[in-house]
């Protein structure tokens, strides 16, 4: 198993803040990560199942963060095929824009909507990506996860629940890794499939800044108010800057890194965000990045 002592969390993350955390492990399969249980978690140490990091904020202060990093190696595969559905198994390690661009090719149809988000499968799972009315998790038909407990689960659909940007296993364990998942997909034609990851992706280039060094929307979107951009922006934050990091001049709810901010930088322009869309509207808004 590929282990990197004092990893620079900056490389770690899209948004490319942060310190350096004790260790990055990459495992490949259970024994690496029940080797994982035995000699690092096992130790008291603090572990943090990791993706490609697309939704993350890293402080400075994680010297003793163990991060695991799955790194299956498999291919995405069809297992069942009929006129009106594809089931398709893909490792988690999958990278998500790389899948879409699988489905293209094949004329798999139904995550479209999710062109122009990065991160890997597993990751998008965990959050329940979603974009254009698409929600990754509505797709699943089972999925497998690993956790130091109970090791590797096979789950089908009613044994996990979802909702906007939250998935949560049955038992609600406080720690799990996704290894693969299933997805139901519809039969479409490559080129039809093509054009539609390219509209949607075209669509929120026009409207977020997804070529810059962000984590994705920084806040959740109220329920019953107006999306937290909106909110963000009405309160002066598209485009507010502090030093080295800003709010988008494009979306106010994505903050990005100009290339010389820090951890400190942005957690201090969240709070101050915070407050403000607070007195304007009485509302708090929730965290859709994880800070840690």
């Amino acid at each position: 198993m590929k282990t990197v002592h004092q990893p620079d969390l900056k490389k770690m993350s899209t948004l490319k803040l942060g310190g350096v955390a004790l260790a990055a492990l990459y495992p490949e399969d259970e024994q690496d990560l029940e080797e994982i249980n035995r000699n690092w978690a096992g130790k008291g140490l603090r572990c943090m199942y990791l993706g490609k990091g697309s939704n993350v904020l890293f402080t400075e202060n994680n010297k003793d963060l163990v991060l695991v990093r799955w790194q299956g190696r498999t291919m995405p595969e069809s297992r069942v095929q009929d006129k009106d559905r594809v089931l398709v198994l893909v490792d988690a390690g999958y990278p998500l824009p790389r899948l879409l661009g699988w489905c293209a090719s094949r004329g798999l149809s139904g995550l479209e909507g999710l062109a122009g988000i990065p991160g890997s499968v597993g990751g998008a799972m965990a959050m329940n990506a979603g974009s254009h009315g698409v929600e990754i998790c509505s797709l699943l038909t089972r999925i497998w996860i690993w956790t130091p407990e109970d090791g590797t689960k096979k789950l089908r659909a009613g044994q996990f629940s979802f909702g906007y940007r939250w998935f949560k296993p049955e038992g609600d364990p406080e720690n799990f890794l996704v290894t693969a998942a299933e997805i139901s997909l519809t039969p479409s034609r490559t080129r039809d499939v093509q054009d539609s990851i390219k509209r949607f992706y075209l669509r929120k280039k026009s409207a977020q800044p997804v070529l810059a060094a962000t984590a994705g929307c920084v806040f959740k979107n109220p329920p019953g108010l107006e999306p937290a951009g909106k909110l963000l922006e009405q309160a002066g934050f598209r485009g507010r800057q502090n030093k080295g990091v800003a709010f988008s001049s494009k979306h106010a709810n994505f903050l990005v890194n100009l290339g010389h901010g820090s951890s400190s930088q942005a957690l201090d322009l969240i709070a101050e965000a915070r407050e403000k869309v607070f007195e304007m509207s009485g509302h708090e808004l929730q965290l859709e990045i994880k800070t840690v």
